[in-house]
């Protein structure tokens, strides 16, 4: 075991080499370097970003002729605002010396590296503007509508607290407000950065958690933003300010595509959903990479469903941990708050009540799942009336099994029940299906209840058509292969999706790289950025 560590310690290394030989040959020199102007980009040790994020920075740094700067985004979440001594020891080691990743960022062409810190003046401006928003927080409401200078931020403050202090739901306790005051140094800091800087753009990874934070000032600011990942990029702003918010505007993308694209993209839309419902496709597929096990299986399980005519209810939990607002806000403050409510309703109702988690994923998802199913399994006692499933119980069996009506946030449920005809009603209008008729989307928490304690007379028509243009502009249109075209031979090669940062991103890069295909993603990026779309599509993809 330990002979296999040092190992793999050795392929890495060699790894990070032949990455850094390959960078410094492709981007030579920055010729911008004494430029006062400046590309941001999110310094990070996320080898499946920094390929990506080095081909789009150099793009940028051409239009805009400026030199490329990075930045560590991570305070807050995964290191505290006020260092340790020793840790800032080790930044000042590593980057005056360019060790490591510091390195790594230079032989793109990164110039300089930043990372946040106050004088006394912005410390004290933090304090002051962080007097002035406890005033008005009384309850878990009043976080989420937080603002600085009329910039929200509540959202991402309160995100950060539930997957930073592993509780369900917001407590104002100590470390709420601690983290508040820290928020508000965070802020501070990138308010004055971009006011005495240049910055022409910013790159980041992440629009949720603290991570989201430069971004949403920068947005403020009109700054032209992107959030670069191997599969996407996104253009942000004041109406898109989350990383794949572009299905916000399907309807209206959907009507200046060429009609014979149209259609051939819903023929493989059809094919493709058919396969999924039909357990054709349970493991990694290009449009479900994350998910290594299907929901859909052909093996079923003894019926935990009864068989009688009584309207029966499905619920389907999200990650109580996982960026609540990754679409902005939901009718509830959070999923456990929407749970209790659904809890509570269940007393007032006949219905049969059920509730089913995920599959249980491998890898990074091991974390957060055992936390969610202890909660699901707290919630099922102190609500009796609803039942719950295996995590497995697959999604066929269910359907076959007569549910009458499927409750969720935003899951990816509301596609794969509207595609039999059952109504699926969403807690949030912000939700990847809310350009469609396919769901039902309530715009308040009455409204839901009113729903929900109907269900018998609900009448919904779902076109199917709806379904498969969906589909099409979610998976096939928004292509997620601009920069690895197989994505299914890559996930199988790094050892699935919770492993895809490590240095055998670099291997699978650097054995299938070519000047031709150097040619094909340099257009590409050029295309998006010219557009001016929202995201990248196969339209820009040569």
């Amino acid at each position: 075991m330990q002979n296999n560590k040092i190992y793999n310690i050795f392929l890495g290394f060699i790894a990070i080499l032949r990455i850094k030989s390959f960078f410094k040959k492709r981007f030579k020199k920055n010729k911008y370097s004494s430029s006062d102007r400046k590309i941001l980009i999110e310094f990070n040790a996320f080898q499946s970003y920094h390929v990506p994020a080095s081909y789009f920075a150099n793009y940028l740094s051409e239009i805009y002729e400026s030199k490329i700067v990075g930045f560590f985004n991570y305070k807050i979440l995964s290191s505290p605002f006020e260092e340790k001594l020793l840790t800032k020891i080790k930044w000042i080691i590593g980057n005056n010396f360019n060790l490591k990743t510091f390195s790594l960022f230079r032989s793109f062409g990164v110039n300089e590296i930043i990372r946040p810190k106050l004088d006394k003046t912005q410390n004290s401006k933090a304090l002051e503007t962080y007097k002035e928003i406890i005033k008005n927080i009384k309850n878990k409401k009043d976080v989420i509508n937080i603002k600085i200078s009329e910039i929200k931020i509540g959202d991402l403050i309160y995100d950060t607290y539930i997957k930073s202090k592993r509780k369900p739901t917001v407590y104002l306790d100590e470390d709420f407000f601690k983290m508040v005051l820290d928020f508000c140094k965070l802020f501070i800091f990138w308010e004055e950065y971009f006011k005495r800087n240049k910055v022409k753009s910013l790159i980041g990874v992440h629009t949720a958690y603290s991570y989201g934070l430069p971004l949403r000032i920068a947005i403020y600011k009109k700054i032209p933003t992107y959030c670069v990942s191997f599969r996407k990029i996104n253009r942000l702003n004041k109406n898109m300010q989350f990383a794949s918010g572009e299905f916000l505007s399907f309807k209206k993308k959907i009507s200046n595509i060429e009609k014979n694209k149209v259609e051939k993209g819903i023929e493989i839309a059809k094919q493709k959903l058919q396969d999924r419902i039909n357990a054709k496709s349970t493991g990694v597929s290009v449009d479900l990479i994350s998910s290594e096990i299907g929901s859909f299986s052909k093996n079923y399980f003894k019926s935990e469903i009864l068989k009688n005519k009584n309207i029966k209810v499905i619920i389907f939990p999200h990650d109580f941990f996982d960026a609540v607002h990754a679409y902005g806000d939901i009718l509830f403050e959070d999923f456990y708050e929407w749970l209790e409510f659904l809890g509570k309703i269940s007393n007032k109702t006949d219905y049969e009540w059920y509730i089913k988690n995920r599959p249980n994923h491998p890898g990074k998802f091991k974390i957060y799942q055992p936390m969610t199913e202890n909660l699901i399994n707290d919630f099922v006692k102190k609500y009796p009336k609803i039942k719950k499933l295996p995590n497995t119980y697959p999604h066929n069996q269910i359907v076959e099994e007569g549910i009458n009506c499927v409750l969720t946030v935003y899951g990816s449920v509301g596609l794969e029940y509207a595609y039999f005809n059952i109504p699926v009603i969403n807690a949030s209008i912000n939700n990847p299906h809310g350009n469609y008729n396919f769901n039902l989307n309530p715009r308040s928490i009455e409204e839901y209840e009113k729903l929900i304690l109907s269900i018998k007379d609900i009448k919904i028509s779902i076109n199917k058509n709806e379904i498969y243009e969906y589909y099409f502009m979610r998976n096939i249109y928004h292509s997620r292969t601009w920069l690895i075209k197989d994505l299914v031979k890559f996930i199988e090669y790094v050892g699935g999706w919770s492993y895809m940062n490590s240095y055998k991103f670099y291997n699978y890069w650097l054995n299938n790289i070519s000047d031709e295909k150097e040619l094909k993603i340099n257009k590409t990026i050029k295309n998006f950025v010219s557009s001016g779309d929202d995201a990248i599509n196969i339209s820009h993809i040569e």
